[in-house]
């Protein structure tokens, strides 16, 4: 290890001792911003693939980090931005207090009152606007929730630029653990490598695929819903694609039961409706069944998802994570889980047999 000092005996306890103080002093004053950081190591993992080949075609580590941000993630960013509040659109049509329920679980710390979510609140506010349509009066009615956003649209911004300075800075944060903390092939080493794989894997493969999904399946639904007989369109196509890309996590039956549970819906319905509308379930089930799931299959998953860890386990992380964390828990909870079994898979065993 290359963090060997002279000093010994209570010089070196104490030295111990401040750098645990500092330790969690540093933890206690980032903890606000745990999310964030997350989501940024996210962007990173995401990224790097991009931006290593743009620096193997000779472009410079500081354009390739910040052309692979600026034309792939920030667009994808703002697509997932306006998708998430298409997402609370739909929950606010299904119950106003729904909404809040959801913003004040996923986004703790929120001001929620400041968000006109109900029918009331949205009629107060187009009413004043269009009797008094000035400048002072949209930001009297608009103040706090301009304010409340204005500090996530700056957590937002230091995402970007974390995330930034990890993919043009890697090689020197690299060399600089080599050099300064540990050398090659040591535990530590071996075990962050390990973990660097795991979560190249998670963050690039699962995460993505689960993105993806909910995205195409959300615009299938709309287009299917151009097509469908009066009385038969899709319900909630939003929360569908959100529950079809979440549900991709659960092995083998996952989707099936998904596209079985719409099928039937729309076979009863149209049952009772009108019996000449029972095309639709089947196409339906054939685009979504059939179509789309082979090519989740065959081409999509293959390419984004490894297989370092087990279904399940992936499964658990990714369900259980933004319940216990919030929002962020889609990026921490896989994290915890790659740390996790990393350790017990590489360093675990190794400690075992001492």
């Amino acid at each position: 290890m290359r963090w060997r000092s002279d000093a010994g005996g209570p010089e070196r306890v104490g030295w111990w001792l401040f750098a645990l103080a500092l330790a969690l002093v540093l933890v206690t004053t980032l903890s606000v911003y745990l999310g964030w950081a997350v989501f940024g190591l996210f962007l990173y993992y995401v990224v790097r693939p991009v931006a290593r080949r743009l620096r193997q075609r000779g472009v410079s580590p500081g354009l390739s980090a910040a052309l692979s941000l600026g034309l792939i993630v920030f667009p994808f960013v703002v697509v997932l931005g306006v998708f998430v509040v298409f997402v609370l659109g739909e929950l606010a049509a299904i119950e106003a207090t729904d909404v809040e329920r959801v913003i004040e679980a996923l986004f703790p710390g929120l001001a929620v009152e400041a968000i006109p979510t109900s029918q009331e609140q949205l009629y107060v506010f187009v009413d004043t606007l269009r009797s008094e349509p000035t400048v002072v009066t949209l930001v009297a009615l608009a103040r706090g929730f301009v304010g409340t956003f204005t500090a996530q649209a700056y957590n937002a911004f230091l995402t970007f630029v974390f995330a930034f300075f990890l993919v043009r800075d890697e090689r020197r944060l690299g060399e600089w653990f080599r050099t300064t903390v540990a050398e090659d092939g040591t535990d530590l080493v071996v075990y962050l490598r390990a973990v660097d794989r795991g979560l190249s894997s998670v963050y690039f493969g699962y995460t993505l695929t689960i993105i993806v999904i909910a995205l195409v399946a959300t615009v299938i639904y709309n287009l299917l819903n151009l097509i469908a007989p009066p009385g038969l369109a899709i319900p909630h196509a939003i929360l569908l694609g959100v529950a079809t890309g979440l549900i991709s996590v659960v092995p083998l039956f996952g989707r099936s039961l998904l596209y079985g549970s719409v099928v039937l819906y729309l076979a009863i319905t149209a049952f009772r409706s009108d019996p000449r509308a029972l095309w639709f379930p089947v196409v339906f089930y054939v685009v979504m069944g059939i179509l789309f799931d082979n090519v989740i299959r065959t081409y999509v998953r293959p390419y984004l998802s490894g297989r370092l860890f087990h279904t399940g386990l992936i499964m658990f992380a990714y369900l259980l994570g933004p319940v216990v964390f919030g929002w962020y828990g889609i990026f921490l909870g896989p994290f915890i889980l790659v740390i996790t079994v990393q350790f017990l898979q590489v360093q675990f065993p190794k400690l075992h047999s001492a």
